[in-house]
Parts: C-alpha cells; sequence; structure tokens
C-alpha cells in the first residue's frame, strides 16, 4: 500500500526513516526535478517509477515535488511559516502591560480597547496602523505568550506587587500552636509580643512594650521599644536576654514584620545563639495564649491605654517594669493548669497550687545551686512595699505626663521629679496607708439589676381591672382588639392603641390561669392505662396508650372513636 498524500514527506511503508535517509530522498528528488523538466512523456513514466521504486512516495507527492520551483520550495519548507505578531508589537505591548499594572492576560485583553484609546489620548503611545490593529485583534492566550519572557526576567517573576522579604521568613520559620508545648519542659522557651501604647490610634509615633514569658515557669519580662523595626526589637531581645535567670532555648512570636524578618532568623540560626525561632498561625491569638495573658494582667492593668510618646515616657515605663518584674516574679503566685477533662459538655480543669514564678523554676531544678541560691537572695533582699510603692509613684508620673503637667525634656526642659527625701517620705506615708488603703478605693460600679416581682410603672388598667375578667368570663373567645375598643369607648382619655400589647398579655395570663383552674380539679381522677381494652361491637382488641400516659374516666372509647359504653379502661 503506498504512503498517503500527507505522507510525501515521510518514509517507506513498513519501517520508520531516519533524519539523513530524509535529507538524501530529498536531494535526489532535487537532481531529478531539472532532469524531469526536459525528459518526454515516456521519459517522465519511467523517472517517477524510478523514483517511486526509490523513495516509496505517492505518484502524485511527487509529481508536486518535481513540478515544484525552486524559490516555492524554500518557502514552504516546515518551520519557515511567517510570524504574525513580531518584534514591533512585543515592544508596543509592554508599556500596555505596564500601564494596566501588569495584569493578566484575561483581563488585559478586555482592558486593551479603553487602555490604548487612553493613552493615545493623552499622548502617552503612537502606535502604527498595522501594529495597533495587531495588537487589537489578538487573543489573551497570543498576550500571555508574548508576555511570557518579559515576566520572567522582570522583578517578582511576574507578580502585579513583589512580595515582601519577610513572607519569605515566614515560609521558612515553622509554625507552633498552643498545644506544641508538651515536649518543652523546662524553662528557656519564651513566647515574645509587642503592645502598642497607641491610646487608640496607631498613626504617627508612640511607645511598645516587648513582653515575654517562659512557658514553664511564667517568668516575665517587659521592656519599653521606642521604634517598632526588626533591629530594635533585635537588641531589646538581646538585653531581655541578659536579665533572665535560665538560658535561652527558643522565641515564639506572632507573624509581626518586626520579628519575621532576616536580623531575626540569622541571629537565631547563629552557631554561637542555638536558639528555635517558631512562629503561631496568623489570625490564631491563642497560640500565644500565655503571652497574651500576661498582656493583659501585667500590662494593660499597670500601664493602661493610654498614648504614650517620647524618652521620657519610655524612662518612666523603664522605671517601672524594673520594679513590675521583681513584684510580679518573686511575689506573685499564680495558677498552672495541671489537667483538663471533659465531662459532657463542661470541662472540669485542675490547678497546681499557686507558686510564684520563681518557685516554679526552682521547682525545674534545672539551675545549679549558685543559680538558686543567688535568686534566694535577691527575694530577702526585695521589699515587696518598696517595689508596689515605686510602681504607684511611676504610675503617677506616668498620668502627670500623659495629661501634660509637665512639659517635654525634649525641648530643653528637663522633668522635676521628687528628690531621694521626698520619695522617702512619700514611701513612709505609703507605709502607714496601707491599712487604710482600701477604704479609699472605689469598688466597681456594677449595673443595678431590675427588680423581680414588682411592678415599677402604674397599670395602665387599673381603673378596670375587675371589669376586663367579667368580659373575658363572659366571651372567652374575644380579641383584644374589641377589647380595647370597650375601653376606649369607656374612657377616650385613658386608653388608646398604644396599650393594645399590654392588653394582649394580660388576656393571655388570665387564660392560662383559667385552664390551669379547669383542670386542676380532674388530676386526681387519671389513672394510667396499662392494659388492652376491646370494642364491645366487634370484640377487636385495641391497644392502650404507652405505660404512663393518663386519661379521663369514660374517655377511652372517645378516644378510639367508639360508642360502645363497655370499652373503659381495663
Amino acid at each position: 500500500m503506498a504512503p498517503a498524500r500527507g505522507d510525501a514527506q515521510g518514509a517507506r511503508p513498513g519501517r520508520p526513516v531516519s533524519l539523513k535517509e530524509r535529507e538524501r530522498i530529498s536531494l535526489a528528488i532535487s537532481a531529478a526535478s531539472a532532469r524531469y523538466r526536459g525528459l518526454s512523456r515516456a521519459g517522465k513514466q519511467r523517472l517517477l517509477d524510478e523514483l517511486q521504486a526509490l523513495t516509496g512516495y505517492h505518484r502524485k507527492s511527487l509529481l508536486r515535488r518535481l513540478n515544484q520551483r525552486p524559490d516555492e520550495r524554500q518557502t514552504n519548507l516546515r518551520g519557515q511559516h511567517r510570524r504574525r505578531y513580531g518584534p514591533e508589537v512585543v515592544e508596543a505591548l509592554v508599556p500596555l502591560w505596564e500601564a494596566s499594572d501588569r495584569l493578566c492576560g484575561k483581563r488585559l485583553h478586555a482592558l486593551l480597547p479603553q487602555l490604548l484609546e487612553s493613552l493615545e489620548h493623552h499622548g502617552h503611545v503612537q502606535l502604527e496602523k498595522g501594529v495597533r490593529a495587531r495588537v487589537l485583534t489578538m487573543s489573551s492566550a497570543t498576550i500571555d505568550r508574548l508576555l511570557a519572557p518579559v515576566r520572567k526576567s522582570s522583578g517578582g517573576h511576574g507578580w502585579r506587587r513583589p512580595p515582601r522579604a519577610h513572607s519569605g521568613v515566614r515560609r521558612r520559620v515553622q509554625v507552633r500552636t498552643f498545644k506544641g508545648w508538651d515536649e518543652h519542659k523546662e524553662p528557656g522557651w519564651l513566647e515574645i509580643d509587642l503592645v502598642a501604647h497607641c491610646g487608640g490610634r496607631m498613626e504617627g509615633r508612640f511607645i511598645w512594650t516587648l513582653v515575654a514569658t517562659d512557658i514553664a515557669s511564667g517568668w516575665s519580662e517587659s521592656l519599653p521599644v521606642i521604634t517598632r523595626d526588626g533591629a530594635s526589637v533585635l537588641a531589646a531581645i538581646q538585653r531581655l536576654r541578659q536579665h533572665l535567670p535560665f538560658p535561652l532555648r527558643g522565641i515564639d512570636a506572632d507573624n509581626d514584620p518586626a520579628f519575621m524578618n532576616a536580623l531575626m532568623e540569622q541571629w537565631c540560626d547563629a552557631p554561637e545563639q542555638g536558639i528555635e525561632l517558631t512562629r503561631s498561625r496568623a489570625y490564631q491569638s491563642n497560640d500565644q495564649a500565655w503571652v497574651e495573658q500576661k498582656n493583659g494582667v501585667l500590662i494593660r492593668r499597670v500601664v493602661g491605654y493610654e498614648r504614650l510618646v517620647g524618652l521620657e515616657a519610655a524612662q518612666l515605663l523603664g522605671e517601672l517594669y524594673a520594679a513590675l518584674r521583681l513584684f510580679t516574679n518573686l511575689f506573685q503566685p499564680s495558677f498552672k493548669l495541671k489537667s483538663s477533662v471533659r465531662e459532657g459538655g463542661r470541662i472540669k480543669r485542675l490547678h497546681h497550687p499557686p507558686r510564684t514564678p520563681l518557685q516554679q523554676l526552682l521547682r525545674t531544678g534545672v539551675l545549679s545551686d549558685q543559680e538558686a541560691q543567688d535568686l534566694k537572695e535577691l527575694r530577702k533582699r526585695c521589699d515587696p512595699v518598696a517595689l508596689l510603692a515605686t510602681m504607684r509613684s511611676c504610675q503617677s508620673r506616668l498620668a502627670l505626663l500623659i495629661s501634660g503637667q509637665h512639659t517635654s525634656a525634649m525641648a530643653g526642659e528637663p522633668l522635676s521629679w521628687q528628690t531621694p527625701e521626698q520619695e522617702k517620705r512619700e514611701l513612709e506615708g505609703f507605709l502607714q496607708g496601707l491599712q487604710a488603703l482600701w477604704r479609699q478605693s472605689r469598688p466597681r460600679q456594677k449595673k443595678p439589676k431590675p427588680r423581680q416581682g414588682r411592678r415599677s410603672r402604674v397599670d395602665p388598667f387599673e381603673a378596670h381591672a375587675d371589669l376586663i375578667p367579667q368580659w373575658l368570663a363572659a366571651e372567652p373567645d374575644v380579641g383584644s382588639q374589641e377589647l380595647l375598643d370597650r375601653l376606649i369607648d369607656l374612657d377616650p382619655q385613658r386608653y388608646g392603641p398604644q396599650h393594645k400589647r399590654t392588653l394582649q398579655r394580660r388576656i393571655r395570663d388570665w387564660r392560662v390561669a383559667r385552664v390551669e383552674m379547669r383542670w386542676v380539679p380532674f388530676i386526681g381522677q387519671m389513672r394510667p392505662l396499662t392494659s388492652l381494652a376491646s370494642d364491645g361491637r366487634n370484640g377487636i382488641r385495641h391497644q392502650c396508650r404507652p405505660h404512663g400516659e393518663f386519661c379521663l374516666p369514660g374517655s377511652y372509647g372517645a378516644l378510639h372513636g367508639s360508642t360502645s359504653t363497655g370499652s373503659g379502661p381495663g
């Protein structure tokens, strides 16, 4: 069987043809084409027979190749088709793509007519007529194909907005959830967070507080941060590390760029540091439950929510946190969860006895004897009353600074706080007033509960309180609107449409009470139906209601539709 017409460039039937053999066949046909034109009819037939036996091509295919001119043969070679969209079209398409903020092909194809018209109107682009027509007629797939090399070589690999650097850090940092601390029982694994002293407005500059909490012991540290950037936060963490009584093993932070940056990642991954950096899930604050609880108990409760700006406020916060860390870690016991068991719809939680963070730290046994002794000596030297007085003094000075009663030290007028003698006298007065301090504090004002069982307003139907039950007793099915019309006719000055809802409730309560009064006498006569009863007419046995249900005497026949008097309860 000879090759089909489409196999003119193909091989002999039954076996594949290599590229070299194809070239030899093409050369043989090209050499025979010049000879073919000078032969007679019989000679052409003999040459076609020889070429058909040599190449295996179809006779019509050989005729097309032999009669083909040399110039046509060059233009019809495979792969030499004419390109419709040349470099000039790509050169005109790239500015349009950039002007559209790097849209994809489908969206750019829909926008091209309007975008091109607008750019030409404002004089940004001037295209030739042919190029303009080809730009407007190309499909979305052609747009993507022509822009593919441009996207690959451009910054961000074709992204409309190149990703920020910290997103790469977040992809490399491991995620730790609130259940990921079961394997870390030793101190040194911290959760850290930033608290904003913005006063409810995130605009402008203000002070931040870096809070760190140890998972095992509950030891907490706080430091003020002037600017919220990676370098400042890293410096605060390095300083906070010096205050810890145990080695820092790991840091768990949220997805804030102040934590998820290259500086933090390189510092934690350094061999001399050996710190494991993890992060919480986005928008899952429960993953950092320990530090979030300290944010409220330590920072918001002590500092509040006001806006703090400037070096003076930062210095006061540093002094306040220096006393707060000792007062909290040495003298403030807290509960630590032991286990939680679900019982039905409730969760029963068991806690360890309340201990201070120092006591929790000593119970872990990771501290050396010298370190434990130094911490115990520190607790002996610290006076909790003096620490509390220092905290109160710092709070009062912060309040004065916030209220604007002190001028800014940055303007050349330093703050004039109390002298040491004044602070000593203030501490003595604070100590003397501890016993009566509770009398000066005001309890939280609670919203009074409404009185139960007593009316707070005058009854609008008090003048006709006896008449309405009489109407209802005479006509139990009367409606509220009809009763209200009667009352309006009696006293138009007292009653109106605004009393309809109150009258409806009054009628409902009366009917409920009436039903209870009518059915109470029959309750003692009710008895359970526990057996089968038979129909007196045809002897068919009917099953009674389930055990425990009650029926009035003589009503069984009515329930089953029977007219016999002998079908009472068994």
